[in-house]
Formats: structure tokens, C-alpha cells, sequence
């Protein structure tokens, strides 16, 4: 097929190179917790996974409902202020998507040899001083223990593109309504204090690719993982480092697209 023009084919060859190299570097992270322990790596492929609970509680799976909103929304708006901010809510919205980066996080952990964690981020949560109310961590605070944690696994590639997908200052400035949209991009005043930038429009389409890009290659690495457990596969593991070795089957329904981890000695 042929490129609309030289510079559409170019940004498009560059959107590819950079999915790829997100896939490259999330399945350095996922090979690396799977060999280490095979049933926690089949367990984080969950994310916000709190035991019994009704459908509609997750924030993970709703964020991947809502990139596809987005995406879908800006598709049909016509060029203009609006579409610009649709576009800033998208981006703002899969920065803080906390719940599904609970899957990289806790492959991180398995990787460094703990155990999988239901709450992850936790030890990132404040507390209100005067409520004693949880206080969530930004996005900020969550790509900032990533890259911490990336590090220490000494996993440059998966360092490199979580530093190139997101911008917090861009995040900061729509998520504090401290941005202006103009003639010459999206200007960030920083009213609080910092030096005021301007982001032109084709610099913010090609972060808002690369965020995107991100999300959409860990949710499809995710599901491929997934799907590899079909047929069911049989292994030897544990959840926890205190739990004795067991026989456990692993298993993806692609009928039904239930996805279980059954384990004991009847097995």
C-alpha cells in the first residue's frame, strides 16, 4: 500500500519502530518473571485482581474500554480546540492508568525474586493528615517506582521507553487545567512557578502516539501471554514464598475467554 505522503509514511514508520521496541522491551521483563516463577507470572498477567468481586470494578479493564472510546471519538471529531482536549484527556488518562501498569510492576517484583503483590503501588499510597483518607499516587510517583525498579533489574530498553512515553509536565498542565491551547500548539503557562513552555501540535501528536503505542503493546503482549496457555499447561509453582511446591494447571478458555490457575495435589 502506498503512503499518503513523505511525511505521513515517515511518522508511521516511526510509530511501528517504537511499538516494536516497546514489545521488545516488555517481553525482556515478562521472559524474565516467567522463568523466574511461572505461576506468579501467570497471576499478574491479571491486573487489579482482588479475589472475589463482581464484574465492573476494575479500573484496569476500563481503561483499555476507554482508550477505544477515545480513539474512536477522535476519529470523528473535526480539527479544532475540542479535539485537542479530547485528545489531552486521552493522554492524561493513560498516564495515570495505575491499575493496568500494576502488570509491569509486579512482573518487576516476581523478576527481582518477590512475590506477586494484589496491591503493588501500595507502599506508594499517603494517608490525608486530617481524614486518614488514601491519597492515590499520581502517575508521577508510579513511572518514577517503574523506572526505579526497571533500573535496578538493570532493564535499559524498558527504561528508555517508559522515559519516552509521558510527559509529566504535559500530564500536570491539562490535569490542572495550567495549559492554554494557541495558534502555535499547547502552552504551558506553569502559573505555580517553571519556566513556561510551549508544546507545538505535531510534538504533542507524536507524544500522544507514543503513549498510546505504549498502552496498546502491553495490553496485546498481555493478552498474547494469555493465550498461550491454550492448551491448558501443566507446571510446578507457588504463590507465595511461603507456600509449598505444587502441581498447578494453567489455562485459557478462548470459547469463553476465561482464564484460570488451578492448583492442588488432585491435579
Amino acid at each position: 500500500m502506498g503512503c499518503r505522503s513523505r511525511g505521513y509514511c515517515e511518522m508511521e514508520q516511526d510509530f511501528l519502530s517504537h511499538v516494536q521496541r516497546c514489545r521488545e522491551a516488555l517481553g525482556q521483563l515478562f521472559d524474565a518473571a516467567k522463568a523466574k516463577e511461572e505461576m506468579q507470572f501467570a497471576m499478574a498477567l491479571n491486573p487489579e485482581f482482588r479475589g472475589m468481586q463482581d464484574a465492573g470494578w476494575s479500573t484496569a479493564f476500563e481503561a483499555s474500554r476507554a482508550l477505544d472510546e477515545y480513539m474512536g471519538l477522535l476519529n470523528e471529531l473535526p480539527p479544532g480546540s475540542i479535539k485537542i482536549r479530547v485528545a489531552l484527556s486521552l493522554y492524561s488518562h493513560v498516564s495515570e492508568a495505575a491499575g493496568f501498569y500494576e502488570v509491569p510492576k509486579n512482573m518487576m517484583r516476581i523478576a527481582s525474586g518477590d512475590d506477586y503483590n494484589l496491591w503493588p503501588f501500595q507502599h506508594l499510597v499517603a494517608r490525608h493528615a486530617a481524614t486518614g483518607s488514601a491519597i492515590s499516587p499520581n502517575s508521577n510517583k508510579v513511572m518514577r517506582d517503574l523506572l526505579g525498579h526497571a533500573d535496578e533489574l538493570k532493564l535499559e530498553s524498558l527504561k528508555a521507553v517508559i522515559l519516552e512515553n509521558f510527559d509529566p509536565d504535559l500530564r500536570n498542565g491539562y490535569a490542572h487545567a495550567d495549559y492554554v491551547i494557541w495558534q502555535d500548539g499547547i502552552r504551558l503557562p506553569k502559573r505555580n512557578g517553571g519556566r513556561a513552555v510551549t508544546i507545538s501540535f505535531d510534538d504533542f501528536t507524536w507524544k500522544l502516539n507514543k503513549a498510546v503505542g505504549f498502552f496498546q503493546a502491553l495490553r496485546e503482549y498481555i493478552m498474547e501471554c494469555v493465550k498461550s496457555f491454550d492448551p491448558p499447561r501443566r507446571i510446578m509453582g507457588r504463590m507465595n514464598k511461603s507456600d509449598p511446591v505444587l502441581p498447578a494447571e494453567i489455562s485459557y478458555n478462548p470459547t469463553t475467554g476465561a482464564f484460570s490457575i488451578r492448583t492442588g495435589l488432585g491435579i
